[in-house]
């Protein structure tokens, strides 16, 4: 299997353009066909951007329904009916037997997705699929694994120690336990405990920065 994060942008597709001059970035969390459910953050601080895309958003003639479902300051939960002329990226990697792993992210006028292809064949195909259909596919990271899924990011203690500790309050502002409490659950010392969060801790931060190309 291969996993392969690929860097699209195309012109005259509404969610490049958009995000080339608005300072948002987009999470397309869940797609329903032609319906998704997103969460858009902004990247100056302010609530402006967020504000100035969903009016475009609302405006574009490629969404035929577009609402806010959540808002902050900082960020609002949306949901959007698209009626896209053509092929959409995401489903050009469908029909070349390939699979988007979510969120997609959208921000600076392209299109980051991680894509799951069961073989060299089908992720040629896909990718020669993407090159005709769109502007720019760029390859920004590739992983090959033998066989079956990619293995899970933390081992069996550490998701453990991360569980107790989270479920604890450790990771709560104030912390609401110590970690020789959380050590003495566990059944371990505290310098064990330590290590093994700090060790889940990394591997997660790690995989959060591969997966959002930071």
């Amino acid at each position: 299997m291969i996993e392969t994060v690929l860097k699209i942008s195309s012109e005259n597709y509404y969610s490049c353009e958009l995000t080339r001059s608005i300072l948002v970035r987009v999470s397309l969390i869940t797609i329903n066909g032609p319906e998704g459910f997103g969460i858009i953050e902004t990247l100056d601080g302010t609530e402006t951007p967020l504000k100035k895309y969903v009016k475009s958003m609302k405006q574009s003639p490629s969404i035929s329904e577009f609402e806010v479902t959540h808002k902050t300051e900082e960020l609002y939960w949306t949901r959007a009916v698209h009626t896209i002329e053509g092929e959409s990226i995401h489903n050009t990697v469908l029909q070349n037997g390939c699979m988007t792993r979510l969120p997609i992210i959208i921000t600076g006028g392209s299109q980051f997705h991680t894509i799951l292809a069961p073989s060299q064949k089908h992720f040629s195909q896909m990718y020669s699929s993407l090159k005709e259909r769109f502007t720019s596919v760029k390859i920004e990271r590739v992983r090959r694994y033998a066989s079956g899924m990619a293995s899970p990011i933390l081992t069996r203690k550490q998701s453990d120690a991360i569980a107790i500790a989270f479920s604890n309050g450790y990771y709560e502002i104030p912390r609401k336990t110590k970690i020789q409490k959380i050590a003495k659950d566990l059944g371990i010392k505290r310098v064990a405990m330590q290590e093994r969060l700090r060790r889940a801790e990394r591997a997660i931060i790690k995989d959060y920065i591969h997966r959002h190309n930071l």
